[in-house]
């Protein structure tokens, strides 16, 4: 193959990628494409920030009896409130908004002679849904990093997060991450429940 066949066929490849399953699938629906580049950009903005706490998590190394929620509590919790009082309502995020329930492929169309002359790209669906844009698997992260700081807090008494090591303070931070949590849960259960197109 010359090299500039091979060029072409890079470009060609290159062309492929710009777009998803779920774009072809909502080509004719602007309303619905701006709504999902909306989506997109949320959680390449979550993402990036999870990205951060996790590969932070996996190169941990703990002193003493420490744990990763210890230290990284006020980036979580930060994200939890990012995620709960933010400017987005992520509870009516649609499940194939969230996640990837279809993969982009090719149809390809052969002459005679068995050369591909023609692709059409469709949408095929996956038995198992795949992380896709991370929005729902971030969302699971942040409750089960929020979880384990709530271990800690009960572990270690009320006082544990007050700078001073009152009580009062400790419990309503606590009551404030318990809420957090609660509301957490809803939003990924609302997120798993809503398969509207």
């Amino acid at each position: 193959m010359s090299e500039e066949a091979n060029q072409e066929e890079k470009s060609a490849e290159n062309e492929e990628v710009n777009f998803d399953a779920v774009d072809l699938m909502l080509q004719g629906d602007l309303k619905s494409q701006i709504n999902y580049s909306m989506i997109k950009g949320i959680a390449d903005a979550l993402d990036d920030k999870a990205q951060i706490l996790i590969q932070a998590e996996h190169s941990f190394e703990p002193e003493e009896e420490e744990t990763f929620a210890e230290v990284a509590m006020p980036e979580i919790e930060a994200m939890a409130l990012a995620v709960t009082e933010g400017c987005v309502n992520f509870a009516k995020i649609r499940f194939w908004e969230a996640c990837e329930t279809a993969e982009l492929a090719w149809e390809e169309t052969k002459d005679a002679e068995g050369k591909v002359v023609g692709k059409a790209p469709y949408g095929n669906p996956l038995e198992t849904p795949g992380d896709g844009n991370r929005i729902l698997a971030n969302l699971k992260q942040i409750s089960t990093w929020l979880a384990e700081v709530h271990t800690l807090h009960e572990k270690n008494g009320m006082g544990w997060v007050s700078p001073y090591g009152c009580p009062e303070d400790g419990q309503q931070a606590y009551d404030n991450r318990g809420n957090s949590i609660n509301q957490l849960s809803h939003i990924i259960e609302s997120i798993e429940k809503n398969f509207d197109t």
